[in-house]
């Protein structure tokens, strides 16, 4: 076709005398049809691009800023497959950074003009594509696939919108290696396929490079899509080592083995958390969420959890453990280290036995999100083929646990437990985890305190209401026991009403007295003990009324059991029941247990703000004070912390020892176990660092002892240690739970601790219960 000569203007006449312009003139389209005269699309003019690229700013670590990602979705069996192909489109992704030569870069179009989707169908020599990038030279397109994926595929081109013009060149980096860069590619080229390896890939570069110049260079990245799959644990293994199934994070892309950092792939430091530097583990932003498919081999997950140090102290977070949408561990408010201070790690374990899906999930403290660079440090999975001792049951209830709960309990011989409640309420959970049975009483203004079960199947509990002891008995079929007190409640004064004062100017203080643990003797009469009222005159002519030890017996009508010590009961004071400190100390008894011979033992303690003096007694079977025991039937055991020790639970040993656990410290903040000998003599002890001293208390509440000599323990711990296993020399059982730390996590307290007839450990609290194996 003859073509009319050109015009030519001043200025490119200017050009070509001189040589001086960076770029020819943009030559004519092949086929005038495809483009008009007079059409953009980039011939020579230059709109540069970029997102996410912010210069740095006074404070950065995301001061109230945004930065939102979303990692690819990686196959796997949580859903159907249709969800989980692992097939990702980029156009549908979030990009970590991205640069391109004209206009934004276009999400399943082509480039088009200046505007975000000015673009059309990508097409590619006739070919159109649904999916894919449409680009300009240069350009680089930044993807962090943090190893999730396996292949990266496309079908890359010229977009046909400028004809046969243009001439680019595609290259792919993983990692900032190059794994492939296709010949010169031009719009007279049909579709080349890429097909690429991407194994152990962390960051995906998809570049688009110039010519001869930058005319017309609208390249499109066709289909181009990443393959993920979420491979299963095996064996002890680092979480920054796993592929998860998918991620979110608030502030750039989940770092790997550093902290989060900024808002590029691996710009993380190493993570620090209290002046202590981990190797291993994850960065990220409060909020963020990372899913794991552990397809149910795994026992245990645990992880050193805080504030990256990088934050210079600001920012708080929450750390929680999710096991297919059940809590399975959190940490609390986790506030920044100081700088300079050093601090105790915060630690989460959690027990995943049977956990299909985990999710590790990070919330802001409660003050935004501001500097919530979070660190997963050290975080790492168990999923050892055999079975681990301490592991949950996944026969009973879900994965281990029924989400019912109590503030006592007890096994029953086809391995059921009935769980007490604190208004006086029973629940029985079948041995296969759910309930099978309730009853109840009415006790206005009741609080149950303990649950013992007699060989016939009844059940008596023991508390207080109104300042009195109240006992109530159940039948089998958890119906109250119309036998037994008033419809199979009874309710005891065993305090004294005192005039308190001067004797001519006296006051009443009205009796009280409660229960706060209970036993039953073989022939069905029942001992519970507590504290009561009674008077004490500190000096002449002056009376006070005082808290003093109470240990009681009722016959199996209810009835008190006058044989027994002093009009049913024994009364006992702490030797130095006065104190200069304190006036009257108040002394409790908080445990009792039976020996085979008949022969009863008792632990309480006597408070003076903060500080506490314990003592274990032993009575005769008719409540006379054992004088084998202690040489008077009563031992003081020295205490093991420096405030003394509060016992909260006594076990007599099958060899006659007798063993207490409790807390200690001031306020209780560390746990302590100690034994005495039959004699009552001192027979070791230990304190465990379960709690940090000042921030939270460390107390056993439950021991039960297995047939191999073995004591476990029920406790409440900051750090979800509660539920551990003592060997015979009370060191801590290393073949037992996480990380051989002698421990099972369990995320809420665990008041009650039994033996089933299997030899499983089943621990209750106030909204759990939950059975390992031994």
């Amino acid at each position: 076709m003859h073509q009319p000569p050109r015009r030519v203007g001043p200025a490119l006449l200017l050009c070509a005398l001189l040589a001086a312009c960076s770029q020819p003139p943009a030559p004519l389209p092949d086929d005038e049809s495809i483009l008009p005269p007079g059409s953009p699309y980039a011939n020579g003019a230059a709109y540069p691009w970029s997102d996410r690229l912010e210069e740095p700013v006074a404070d950065p670590y995301a001061a109230g800023r945004d930065y939102p990602w979303q990692s690819p979705t990686a196959a796997s069996t949580l859903e159907a497959q249709a969800v989980r192909s692992g097939l990702n489109e980029l156009g549908d992704l979030p990009w970590t950074s991205a640069t391109n030569g004209w206009g934004p870069v276009a999400r399943n179009h082509s480039n088009g003009e200046q505007d975000v989707n000015d673009g059309r169908t990508l097409t590619i020599g006739g070919k159109t594509f649904a999916k894919g990038l449409g680009v300009h030279a240069d350009s680089s397109v930044k993807y962090a696939l943090n190893a999730q994926c396996s292949t990266f595929t496309a079908s890359v081109g010229i977009d046909d919108e400028v004809g046969k013009r243009g001439r680019v060149t595609f290259q792919v980096l993983g990692d900032g290696r190059v794994l492939y860069t296709s010949p010169d590619v031009t719009g007279a080229d049909s579709a080349r396929a890429v097909f690429l390896n991407v194994i152990g890939v962390r960051e995906l570069t998809l570049n688009v490079l110039k010519g001869t110049s930058t005319y017309y260079d609208h390249a499109d990245w066709a289909d181009a899509r990443v393959m993920c799959q979420a491979p299963r644990p095996s064996g002890t293994v680092f979480m920054s080592d796993l592929a998860y199934t998918t991620a979110t994070n608030n502030w750039g892309p989940v770092e790997i083995d550093a902290s989060n950092g900024e808002q590029k792939q691996g710009d993380g430091r190493p993570l620090t958390i209290g002046q202590t530097a981990y190797t291993r583990g994850l960065g990220v932003h409060a909020n963020s969420t990372i899913t794991y498919d552990l397809g149910g081999v795994c026992q245990a997950f645990t992880a050193v959890v805080g504030i990256d140090d990088e934050t210079q102290g600001r920012g708080s977070a929450a750390f929680t453990v999710y096991g297919d949408g059940r809590l399975l561990s959190s940490s609390g408010r986790v506030p920044a280290v100081l700088p300079g201070y050093e601090e105790a790690p915060v630690v989460v374990r959690a027990d995943v036995t049977g956990v299909r899906e985990l999710k590790l999930v990070v919330t802001d403290g409660g003050d935004g999100k501001s500097f919530d660079h979070a660190d997963w440090a050290d975080a790492k999975l168990y999923c050892n083929p055999g079975r681990m001792a301490g592991t949950t049951d996944a026969s009973f209830g879900q994965q281990g646990h029924a989400s019912v709960g109590g503030v006592d309990s007890v096994v029953e011989p086809d391995s059921a437990v009935v769980l007490l409640g604190a208004d006086f309420s029973v629940k029985r959970v079948s041995a296969g985890g759910k309930v099978s049975g309730a009853g109840s009483v009415t006790v206005a203004g009741g609080s149950a305190r303990a649950l013992a079960r007699q060989s016939n199947g009844t059940l008596v509990v023991v508390g207080e209401a109104k300042g009195a002891v109240v006992a109530v008995r159940y039948l089998p079929n958890l119906q109250p026991d119309p036998s037994f007190g008033t419809g199979g409640v009874k309710v005891i004064q065993y305090g004294e009403a005192v005039q308190v004062g001067e004797t001519e100017n006296s006051q009443t203080q009205p009796a009280r007295s409660s229960a706060n643990d209970v036993t039953v003797q073989p022939d069905g009469k029942i001992v519970l003990v507590g504290t009561l009222t009674q008077s004490v005159q500190p000096i002449p002519d002056h009376t006070d009324s005082t808290l003093d030890h109470l240990i009681a017996r009722l016959n199996v009508d209810g009835t008190p059991d006058t044989t027994f010590g002093s009009s049913s009961k024994v009364t006992l004071k702490s030797p130095g029941y006065i104190s200069s400190t304190c006036g009257e100390l108040d002394d409790v008894m908080a445990a009792v247990a039976l020996q085979p011979d008949g022969k009863i033992v008792a632990a309480g303690n006597s408070d003076c703000t903060g500080a506490t003096d314990s003592l274990i007694v032993r009575l005769l079977p008719g409540g006379q004070l054992d004088q084998s025991f202690s040489t008077d039937g009563i031992a003081y055991p020295a205490p093991l912390g420096n405030y003394g020790d509060n016992i909260r639970a006594l076990i007599v040993q099958p060899d006659g020892k007798v063993m207490i656990g409790g807390g200690t410290d001031r306020f209780q903040t560390s746990a302590f176990v100690s034994r005495l000998t039959p004699a009552g003599g001192p027979d070791g002890g230990v304190i465990f660092q379960i709690a940090d001293e000042f921030y939270e208390q460390g107390t056993i509440y439950s021991l039960a002892g297995q047939a191999d000599g073995k004591v476990v323990f029920g406790a409440r711990s900051p750090n979800s240690q509660n539920l551990g296993r003592l060997n015979a020399d009370l060191t801590l059982d290393t073949s037992f739970g996480i990380e051989s730390s002698g421990y099972v996590t369990v995320t809420a307290p665990v008041t009650s601790v039994n033996i089933d007839p299997l030899g499983r450990i089943v621990g209750s609290g106030a909204a759990d219960t939950v059975r390992v194996l031994p």
